[in-house]
């Protein structure tokens, strides 16, 4: 149920009821997380894991630049702009763009650089149905939604929730020997979607200004949440399934490391 965000109250109160609602579905308690951590997941399940993950990082920010397809001011072009330039740039978020990162954790998945390069320039990564259709329908609702609102929707109900996502997601993987230079995908988004969460309050503040455009903004930030959920749910359920790849891991051999609790990992079969 919608909270009654109409009523009078500062903009600070409203930016409170919309993190409490974005809050109720932390992507940090996704079951799959819990399953890393113990070390019930193979390094199989990891590679196919990973390999959604290649069409997730490659297509995630395409609603930004859905957004500049309408008018806007300048401090919402400016917004939009530096959170791209973070995304897709070596300039202050990473040494490259985020998808050209992510494929540091596909190599030492076992994948190979070049082909994952090229499958994605062809478009020929297929991901999990319910992946591809989360982030469609997230670019698409960039092009239809005020780009104010459009944008501070992305960071806050989508962007705001992964930072605690990969504090847990770092350590757990690197019990199966992964470094951080192979993990920086992960790490690099956690002070980086601090700050574009911390942006995205201020264009609430700015931007979310009648009743009108607050329950506007309270349905829109509820859906992208909703569709992140649906997004990274779809790649965790590849783990268990069998689904079509257009590139596969090479065998590796596996470093592991002891879990405190159980004492072993589970090898890949």
């Amino acid at each position: 149920m919608e909270a009654n965000v109409t009523r009078d109250m500062s903009a600070d109160a409203f930016v409170a009821v919309i993190e409490e609602m974005v809050n109720q579905k932390k992507l940090c308690d996704h079951p799959f997380v819990e399953r890393l951590e113990r070390g019930d997941v193979t390094r199989e399940q990891i590679n196919k894991v990973c390999f959604q993950m290649m069409y997730y990082y490659n297509n995630s920010v395409r609603n930004i630049g859905s957004c500049l397809m309408h008018n806007m001011d300048r401090g919402a072009r400016t917004a939009i702009m530096e959170n791209l330039i973070d995304e897709e740039t070596e300039e202050r978020c990473g040494y490259a763009a985020h998808y050209v990162i992510a494929l540091d954790f596909a190599e030492a998945c076992g994948y190979d650089r070049k082909q994952i390069e090229e499958a994605n320039k062809r478009g020929d990564i297929r991901p999990h149905p319910a992946l591809e259709e989360g982030l469609e329908d997230i670019a698409r609702f960039g092009t239809r939604e005020e780009p104010a609102l459009a944008m501070a929707a992305g960071m806050v109900g989508a962007e705001s929730l992964l930072p605690d996502f990969y504090i847990r997601v770092v350590p757990a993987l690197k019990q199966y020997g992964f470094t951080d230079k192979e993990l920086d995908i992960f790490i690099v988004h956690i002070e980086g979607d601090l700050e574009h969460a911390a942006e995205g309050r201020k264009l609430i503040r700015a931007y979310a200004d009648t009743p009108e455009r607050r329950q506007r903004f309270y349905s829109i930030c509820e859906f992208v949440r909703d569709r992140l959920w649906e997004a990274w749910d779809a790649v965790f359920q590849a783990a268990d399934l069998d689904l079509p790849q257009t590139v596969y891991a090479k065998k590796k051999s596996t470093k592991t490391a002891k879990l405190k609790k159980t004492g072993k990992l589970k090898k890949a079969a």
